[in-house]
């Protein structure tokens, strides 16, 4: 048998060995996981696309210029425009379209979910979650959050942050 000091004694090893030990393996797991991911942040200006050229059901197209950690170029297409019960209050709609952002390093494709005032600068906020990328971006995931304005007769800026993972 066992007496109450030895297993003390066991534990308080175990405390000692075992749970540093632990500990630096859930850190290296998680650096590992997070070593394959970009934080990304910059600028973007887009222009409004209309016409044939715009193949949006909704006939909400735009380019852009994206500066920062995705310098490139950028199209998107607007696949659904809905009004909410509050539209006519505060003249926002919730906008969902594709986007690919063209960079050195490759293509990443994105679902867009964009808040967007529709009158005023066309304040705007928006979600884009990475579903591919090609090149270096090659099965990328990740997420961006967007900032700006945006109308059909002016264009638009604004501002990006995100996280791009490989």
């Amino acid at each position: 048998m066992v007496g109450p000091r030895k297993l003390m004694s066991r534990r308080a090893r175990w405390l000692l060995v075992g749970v540093p030990v632990l500990f630096a393996l859930v850190l290296a797991s998680s650096g590992a996981e997070a070593a394959g991911c970009k934080k990304v942040s910059g600028k973007f200006t887009l222009a409004s696309v209309t016409g044939p050229t715009c193949q949006s059901g909704v006939q909400i197209c735009a380019t852009g210029s994206y500066s920062g950690g995705l310098a490139g170029t950028s199209a998107f297409t607007g696949t659904s425009l809905v009004p909410t019960v509050d539209t006519p209050t505060t003249a926002v709609v919730v906008l969902t379209g594709d986007a690919t952002i063209t960079t050195k390093a490759g293509a990443l494709s994105t679902k867009d979910a964009i808040v967007l005032r529709t009158t005023g600068a066309g304040d705007f906020a928006e979600v884009d979650t990475v579903t591919s990328g090609a090149g270096e971006w090659a099965g990328a995931t990740g997420v961006l959050r967007e900032q700006g304005t945006f109308t059909a007769q002016a264009g638009g800026s604004g501002e990006y942050v995100g996280q791009i993972c490989t």
